[in-house]
């Protein structure tokens, strides 16, 4: 019964959107296991694996047990007001990618599975990078307020190639690669992308508290 519901919400998301190569939806945390299962057997006999990412989704909305394996560092407590605005836990089937963007909030970003690389620029750079995109697409909008088109179509090919498509950062771009158990503060207003190093199918997973 529970596969068919997920089922029925995947057939449901896919339909409404036709086309389309990016989707958001709501569903239980077992649709990541079945997608891990999925992808095992992908790897055994061979075909493409999928990819499911759970982004910024609320520590408060996970199972008591798994919020309680996941406190809120000193670091964040202590640091300005201790006032934490928001925590999120990142779990995805690799490769897992978030494009540039920059957050209103200090961050602590900690790899808690596998491995990631972030690449960052501080907000002048961010926002002139961001600008020339912008040009180049003949596009008009907001750096504070992004949509789904972060997250396909051109503007996501575009910033892409022009953060990743060096081999090494350029410029005053910084490159740090994370591994299970590093943490890295990203200042307030900083640019960053953030992808996982493989391409397995396996899991990916991070956390991070923004905080004032």
């Amino acid at each position: 019964m529970e596969d068919q519901i997920l089922a029925g919400i995947l057939h449901s998301t896919v339909t409404a959107s036709p086309g389309n190569r990016f989707f958001q939806l709501f569903a239980p945390l077992k649709l990541l296991y079945r997608a891990l299962e999925f992808n095992q057997l992908k790897k055994t006999h061979g075909g493409n694996t999928v990819e499911l990412y759970i982004a910024q989704s609320l520590l408060a909305d996970l199972p008591p047990a798994l919020q309680q394996d996941l406190p809120t560092p000193a670091l964040v407590l202590q640091a300005g007001k201790g006032d934490v605005y928001s925590s999120s836990i990142w779990l995805g089937t690799e490769p897992t990618y978030t494009p540039l963007h920059r957050d209103p909030n200090p961050n602590l970003f900690c790899q808690l599975y596998r491995q990631k690389t972030v690449r960052l620029l501080p907000p002048n750079l961010g926002e002139q990078l961001y600008l020339q995109v912008q040009v180049q697409l003949r596009l008009q909008g907001s750096s504070r307020i992004r949509g789904v088109e972060m997250m396909d179509g051109e503007e996501r090919k575009v910033l892409h190639k022009a953060v990743w498509q060096p081999e090494l950062p350029v410029d005053e771009m910084c490159e740090a690669k994370l591994d299970a158990g590093d943490a890295l503060f990203i200042p307030e207003g900083w640019w960053h992308s953030v992808k996982s190093k493989g391409a397995s199918g396996e899991l990916n997973g991070s956390v991070n508290w923004w905080f004032r």
